[in-house]
């Protein structure tokens, strides 16, 4: 009965599923979590403001920074937040939007998995790779210590993109060239470190399928546009990260705690350790968290190395089928390597993965690796000429290890009850807003807000000038008031200088100073009625980056329709 409902269509994706349960099972339960980057019920409001707004795309966020705002999405990647808003869409509280925005993320990245291993090795070694992909330590480390949302979410796409490279150089079919382009898209939008170091991998995994089949020039042409069509896709967030970084001050971001050269791990910490906490990552091998590898999740490649290795040296043609995982998991090896202080040579070769920040996020990369490579077990057990009956047992064994080793760390170290409303008010509502006050803080500033902003006017100057303030409202990247002045002053503004900024007084543009303490808007006025309407407006690089986007979009929904609306007898 178990074998015929197996041979059904969505029998094994179900079993995939329903095998992601234990990994998830804490999300679905009342209450949040401690997690290092709390900031993701704010970054949701935030978004959620944007939208609610007509901001579209997302860039400034009007309650970080002490109130006074700061471009966050200009330059912090929205995925995860875009994922979110639907379930926000759907009702869900913010504190339960965040857990199943990590729901999602575990349930897709062992689909994915699924899906690409499947047409490598077929089901059952698919379902091997989406197991060890899901429970994975460093999975868990994202999701319930580190609460890496982003991080996370780059992982559920480097299956998709493997897949539908691999696809389109077997077919160069237009249907696999947007499923790429969608897939790195998706990468872009998630973590730009991720994106920029799996990029090699993606580079040598074409490499690998171009040299399977007869050179074609056209592949990569098709390849070409993916990219140029992810790049459109992702413009409006892409563009302005290149061009506009340089209007904020990011420098802390790779400086002293935070330079990459004290974040490298150790070869106990990587294959030995089985230490778990919610620490920080500190100099030395002393972690507060860990960065293992996992057992089976190194150990296994490694025989799969060395089984091949063996194999060619006796002379005896190896299966062509254990090339590919063979050199996955020597991938995986160099990911890790990655990690450990040896490799800091190429760390100072190519400054460029400086931005990585923490070189044991190349652990992201390892753990896809290996977990695709380990779909070829049941072949390689099948060449051991075993009874069939020893090699399920051998199979049965790895997954229940897997579980075993492994489950214990999918769940919070801290958890508690806590509301939308605790969680947005007092306290924890200051925490959150001035958490990174320095990330993205424009360079007009000299230094970050000490308290909150006011309303509408920070500050009139002289102070003793008489003023009325009426008709005063506000949105995510603009306010409105009317000001009524006694005699001329100078007004403050609670907003921070940034690109963009336009300044209307009684519908015509005027110009502003900027005060050089906190980098906030100066208005001299003159005795008398003003209205004065604040708004963020685009650059030349916004719009150019908008545009992109609305047309790449636009293109690729036409495509979608276009297939869907197709009478499949028209085929026939």
């Amino acid at each position: 009965m178990f074998a015929t409902f197996m041979q059904k269509k969505y029998a094994w994706p179900l079993l995939v599923f329903l095998a992601t349960l234990p990994a998830f099972f804490f999300l679905l339960k009342p209450g949040y979590y401690n997690m290092h980057d709390d900031m993701q019920m704010i970054r949701q409001l935030e978004m959620e403001k944007c939208l609610q707004d007509g901001q579209i795309p997302c860039r400034w966020s009007p309650d970080l920074g002490y109130g006074y705002g700061y471009p966050l999405f200009n330059f912090y990647p929205p995925l995860p937040y875009f994922v979110g808003q639907i379930y926000r869409t759907l009702g869900f509280s913010f504190v339960n939007t965040v857990k199943l925005v990590a729901l999602t993320q575990i349930v897709l990245s062992a689909l994915f998995i699924y899906l690409l291993a499947t047409n490598l090795f077929g089901k059952l070694g698919g379902f091997i790779s989406a197991l060890f992909y899901t429970y994975a330590p460093y999975h868990a480390l994202n999701i319930y210590v580190r609460g890496a949302m982003n991080e996370a979410w780059a992982a559920v796409f480097f299956p998709l993109i493997f897949y539908f490279a691999k696809k389109l150089i077997e077919q160069n079919k237009t249907k696999h060239l947007l499923g790429l382009s969608l897939s790195f898209t998706g990468l872009l939008l998630s973590h730009n470190p991720m994106a920029l170091t799996f990029s090699p991998f993606l580079l040598a995994w074409c490499l690998y399928f171009l040299f399977q089949k007869k050179f074609c020039f056209k592949t990569l042409i098709s390849l070409a546009l993916s990219a140029c069509l992810s790049l459109a896709l992702s413009a409006f967030y892409t563009l302005p990260v290149f061009f506009e970084t340089k209007y904020v001050q990011i420098e802390s971001m790779f400086q002293n705690y935070y330079h990459y050269s004290a974040h490298f791990t150790s070869l106990y910490q990587l294959f030995i350790s089985r230490f778990w906490s919610d620490g920080a990552s500190i100099w030395g091998p002393n972690d507060g968290m860990s960065f293992q590898l996992g057992y089976l999740h190194w150990f296994l490649p490694l025989l799969i190395i060395i089984f091949y290795l063996i194999t060619r040296l006796k002379n005896k043609n190896p299966s062509q089928k254990l090339l590919l995982p063979t050199l996955l998991a020597m991938a995986g090896f160099l990911a890790a390597f990655m990690t450990h202080q040896r490799s800091v040579i190429f760390w100072k070769i190519l400054p460029i993965i400086q931005k990585v920040q923490f070189p044991w996020r190349f652990l992201n990369h390892s753990v896809f690796l290996f977990s695709l490579s380990l779909g070829i077990l049941p072949f390689l057990l099948s060449l051991l000429k075993i009874k069939k009956i020893y090699q399920k047992a051998c199979l049965a064994l790895v997954l229940v290890l897997v579980f075993v080793l492994n489950l214990n760390y999918f769940h919070p170290l801290i958890s508690g009850p806590i509301t939308d409303q605790q969680k947005f008010a007092g306290l924890a509502w200051t925490n959150q807003i001035t958490s990174g006050i320095y990330d993205y803080l424009p360079k007009t500033a000299s230094t970050a807000a000490k308290g909150p902003a006011q309303d509408y006017i920070d500050d009139v100057s002289p102070p003793e000038t008489q003023y009325t303030l009426s008709g005063a409202k506000k949105g995510t990247d603009w306010l409105f008031f009317n000001l009524n002045l006694q005699s001329s002053a100078k007004a403050t503004l609670p907003l921070l200088a940034f690109p963009g900024f336009e300044v209307k007084d009684n519908f015509q543009i005027i110009n502003f100073d900027i005060e050089p303490d906190l980098g906030r808007l100066v208005l001299d006025l003159t005795a008398g009625q003003h209205q004065i309407y604040v708004k963020l407006k685009n650059t030349p690089i916004r719009t150019l980056s908008n545009s992109l986007s609305l047309l790449a979009w636009l293109f690729v929904s036409a495509f979608g329709l276009k297939s869907l609306c197709k009478n499949p007898k028209s085929k026939k």
